[in-house]
C-alpha cells in the first residue's frame, strides 16, 4: 500500500447514518491514523470523524487481499471455519438459488455456495482480490450502488463484514433491496462488528474490530433493523456465534473480559487487545416484505 497523506482523509460533520451534527457526538477514542471515533447521540452508531476519501481507498484497497486478508495462513484457516459456519445459518432461509456476495474478496465464501449448488455472484472493490474471485465466478469490479444490473434479481445477497468499510451504507442496503426478488429475496448481514457488545464497550480502539479511519461505521443491531424495516426488510433471524467459532477460547477469554473489567472499576487505561467473546459479531438475516 501507498503511503497515506493528508490528502487521502476527508472531515465528516455529520454522522453517515441519521446526519446528527457530529459535534454533538461523544468522543471514544483516536485511532492509529491520528482519526477520532464518537458515537452518535441519536442513533447510537460509532463512526470516524475523519477517514479515507476517494483518494485514500484506492490506495487502501488495492492490494488488501495480499497484504491483510490473506497474510496469515492460520487466520486464513479460521476465516474459511467460519464460512462453513456462516453457510450453514443462511441455508436455513435460502436452500437454493441466485446469490450475490457484495465485497466478495477472492471468492473464498462464495465458494461454499458454488459447492452446494448456487448460482454465485459477486461485487469487489479491491481489484486484486476481484481479479482472483473472477476466475471462478461471475464477479464485478467496482462500487456496488454504481452498477447496472439490468433485470437481474437474487435470492440471497449477502454483507460479510462489509457494511463498516461503506462510506454511504444506505445506498448499498437500498440497492440490494432493488435487486432482492419479491418473493422471497433475503439479506444476510453477517462478520458485523457490533457496537453494543460489553467487549467494545470495555476495550474501544483494542475491540477485536474496532472503527477506524478505514472501517469508517460500527453498527448496533436496533439501528441496523430499524432502519431495514423502513425499506422493507424484515428481520426473521438472529445469531451471535461464539463458542461454536474457531476464535473462541472460553476460559482464557472471561479471564481476559474480567481483567477488562477490573481495569475499568479501577479507572486504569485498558491497553490490551480484546478477546473473541460473544456478542462481538452480528449475524442477521432480513427477508424482503
Amino acid at each position: 500500500m501507498n503511503k497515506l497523506l493528508d490528502s487521502d482523509f476527508e472531515i465528516l460533520d455529520k454522522c453517515p447514518w441519521d446526519n446528527s451534527p457530529a459535534e454533538t457526538a461523544k468522543f471514544l477514542y483516536q485511532d492509529d491514523m491520528g482519526c477520532d471515533v464518537v458515537r452518535c447521540p441519536e442513533c447510537g452508531i460509532v463512526y470516524a470523524k475523519r477517514r479515507l476519501n476517494g483518494n485514500g481507498l484506492p490506495k487502501y484497497w488495492g492490494d488488501y487481499l495480499s497484504r491483510v486478508h490473506m497474510h496469515d495462513p492460520e487466520a486464513v484457516k479460521k476465516r474459511i471455519k467460519m464460512y462453513e459456519i456462516d453457510y450453514e445459518f443462511s441455508h436455513l432461509y435460502v436452500p437454493m438459488g441466485r446469490v450475490l456476495d457484495v465485497g466478495c474478496g477472492n471468492g473464498s465464501f462464495l465458494d461454499v455456495y458454488k459447492k452446494q449448488g448456487y448460482e454465485t455472484f459477486g461485487v469487489e472493490y479491491g481489484k486484486e482480490a476481484a481479479t482472483t474471485a473472477e476466475k471462478r465466478h461471475r464477479v464485478r469490479y467496482g462500487v456496488f450502488d454504481e452498477m447496472d444490473f439490468g433485470e437481474e434479481k437474487f435470492d440471497l445477497i449477502i454483507f460479510r463484514g462489509v457494511l463498516q468499510y461503506i462510506p454511504n451504507p444506505k445506498l448499498y442496503l437500498e440497492k440490494a433491496v432493488h435487486l432482492l426478488k419479491s418473493d422471497g429475496g433475503h439479506l444476510f448481514i453477517t462478520a458485523q462488528p457490533n457496537m453494543d457488545a460489553l467487549a467494545f464497550r470495555l476495550f474501544g480502539k483494542f475491540f477485536t474490530e474496532p472503527v477506524t479511519g478505514a472501517d469508517f461505521i460500527g453498527f448496533t443491531e436496533p439501528a441496523l433493523t430499524a432502519y431495514l424495516d423502513k425499506i422493507r426488510l424484515r428481520k426473521i433471524g438472529e445469531r451471535y456465534f461464539y463458542i461454536e467459532t474457531p476464535y473462541a477460547d472460553e476460559n482464557a477469554d472471561l479471564l481476559k473480559m474480567a481483567k477488562a473489567i477490573q481495569y475499568r472499576n479501577e479507572g486504569k487505561n485498558i491497553d490490551f487487545s480484546a478477546p473473541s467473546y460473544w456478542g462481538n459479531m452480528m449475524t442477521l438475516m432480513y427477508k424482503k416484505i
